[in-house]
C-alpha cells in the first residue's frame, strides 16, 4: 500500500498533472487552474485524540493562487482499496485546514475554501455512501438537525471515453491504462508522448504488479528517451515479445510431441532417422498451428522454416495427411 502512495504522489505532485486532474474533473477540461498559479501546501496537519497529538497527512494538496492571494486549497486523496470511513477522512483533512485558518489572526481575515478530491483505482465497486451522512447511523428524532459533507468522488475504473478525453497530460495515460485493467478489455494505448515517462510507468507497474513496461523503457537509449516515448511504443514492444515467447513454446511443444511420434514408429535400427523425421513434422505443424491462429502469416511461417511458401504448403499438407 505504501509503494502505491508513493509512485502515485510522484506523478501528481507536478504542476502540469495536478492542474490536468482538478481541470478534468472539476471544471469538465475547461483550462481554468493553470499549472503556474499552483505552489506547494503543507500536506500535514495535527490533532488531538485520547490526550494526544496525533498526525495526519494529506496525498497531494496545492495552493491556488492568483498573484499573491490564495484562492482556494486544493488536496488530492488516492484510493487503491474500498475505505467506508472515506468521508470521515475527508472531513477531518478539510477541517484541520480550515482550522489553520481560522487561528491565524488578522482584521476583515477572509478565509479560502478547501476543496479535496478523492480518486479511486480500484477494481472492485466502491459500494459505499459518499455523504458524511451515509457514514453515520442517524436516529429519525436528529436527522433534520445532522449537517452532510460530500465527498467528491471519481473512480477511474466507471470513467467512459468521453470523461477521460477531457484529460491532456500523463494522467489521461494512466485513466487509459486502468480503465482498461479494471474492466478487463483490451488496452488500446495512444501516441501521446509521455511528459514523465518513469512516473507514469512506475505507477502502472506497481498497481498491476506488470514491471515489463518500465524494463522496456529502461533499454531504450538515452535519445529516444529523450524524444519522448509513448505507452504505444512501449506496449507495442512487450506485445512483439510475447508473441515470440509463444512461437519458441509452440515450436518447442511441436518438435518434442514429433520426437517422440519419430520414436514410437521407427523401428530399433531406424529409430534415428524416424525422430529426425518427427521433429521435423511437429516443427511444420506447429508453425501451421501459428498461421491458423492468425499469430503468423504464411510468408513468416515459410521464411522460419527456410522453405519457400510452395514449399511449406506442400510439406504441411504432406504431414497433415499423414
Amino acid at each position: 500500500m505504501a509503494e502505491k502512495d508513493i509512485v502515485t504522489k510522484n506523478l501528481e505532485y507536478y504542476n502540469d498533472v495536478f492542474s490536468d486532474i482538478v481541470n478534468g474533473l472539476l471544471f469538465d477540461g475547461e483550462k481554468v487552474i493553470k499549472e503556474e498559479e499552483l505552489t506547494p501546501a503543507d500536506r500535514g496537519s495535527h490533532y488531538k485524540a485520547d490526550g494526544k497529538i496525533r498526525s495526519q497527512e494529506r496525498d497531494v494538496s496545492k495552493f491556488w493562487k492568483n498573484a499573491n492571494i490564495k484562492i482556494a486549497f486544493i488536496g488530492i486523496e488516492n484510493q487503491s482499496a474500498v475505505d467506508k470511513a472515506m468521508p470521515l477522512r475527508v472531513i477531518s483533512y478539510d477541517g484541520a485546514e480550515y482550522r489553520k485558518q481560522y487561528r491565524k489572526k488578522g482584521k476583515n481575515k477572509k478565509y479560502y475554501p478547501v476543496i479535496t478530491l478523492v480518486i479511486y483505482f480500484g477494481r472492485e465497486d466502491w459500494g459505499f455512501g459518499k455523504n458524511l451522512r451515509d457514514c453515520l447511523d442517524i436516529p429519525e428524532k436528529l436527522s433534520e438537525f445532522v449537517s452532510d459533507y460530500k465527498m467528491n468522488f471519481y473512480s477511474v475504473k466507471d470513467m467512459d471515453g468521453k470523461q477521460i478525453a477531457k484529460f491532456t497530460s500523463d494522467f489521461k495515460v494512466i485513466t487509459e491504462f486502468f480503465n482498461s485493467l479494471n474492466n478487463g478489455t483490451e488496452y488500446h494505448p495512444t501516441n501521446q508522448k509521455l511528459v514523465h515517462a518513469e512516473e507514469v510507468l512506475d505507477m502502472i507497474g506497481v498497481f498491476s504488479g506488470d514491471g515489463r513496461f518500465r524494463n522496456e523503457y529502461n533499454l531504450m537509449n538515452d535519445e529516444i528517451r529523450k524524444g519522448g516515448v509513448t505507452m504505444c511504443e512501449i506496449y507495442d514492444k512487450i506485445q512483439q515479445e510475447g508473441i515470440e515467447k509463444g512461437i519458441k513454446k509452440g515450436i518447442s511443444i511441436g518438435e518434442e510431441k514429433g520426437r517422440a511420434e519419430g520414436r514410437a514408429e521407427g523401428r530399433a535400427e531406424g529409430r534415428a532417422e524416424g525422430e529426425k523425421t518427427g521433429i521435423l513434422k511437429g516443427f511444420i505443424m506447429a508453425l501451421v498451428g501459428l498461421v491458423k491462429d492468425g499469430v503468423l502469416t504464411l510468408a513468416e511461417a515459410a521464411k522460419r522454416a527456410d522453405m519457400t511458401v510452395e514449399e511449406f504448403e506442400m510439406q504441411s499438407k504432406l504431414y497433415a495427411g499423414q
